[in-house]
């Protein structure tokens, strides 16, 4: 924002400069120093578009590799919930067996 309305205030600023120059000379070299400062200032705005599209891109990126950080968690989740059932599984069937087992040992006695 600084530098667009940086750009018009130079030439609106030089603008009295053209209108009060008395000579020809005067004239060109105020034009010239208006042209250089808004060569200057159109340099300074390419740069920042440069830096700005390149900052983009490099979010972007950072966007994506965190879009696949997250399928990669959820999938590791899913794997993690399924291995837990299994294990809840096995778990509650031992503990069926266990059961039996030691109502078998009671019915010894």
């Amino acid at each position: 924002m600084r530098i667009r309305s940086l750009l018009p205030a130079a030439l609106l600023a030089a603008l009295p400069t053209l209108s009060a120059a008395q000579t020809v000379d005067e004239a060109l070299l105020a034009a010239q120093m208006a042209y250089q400062a808004a060569d200057g200032q159109a340099e300074r705005a390419a740069g920042a578009l440069s830096a700005s599209e390149t900052a983009l891109a490099a979010a972007r990126q950072r966007l994506v590799d965190a879009q696949n950080a997250v399928a990669r968690a959820e999938a590791a989740l899913a794997d993690a919930r399924a291995a837990d059932a299994a294990a809840q599984r096995r778990l509650a069937d031992a503990r069926s067996a266990l059961d039996a087992a030691w109502t078998r040992k009671a019915g010894e006695r």
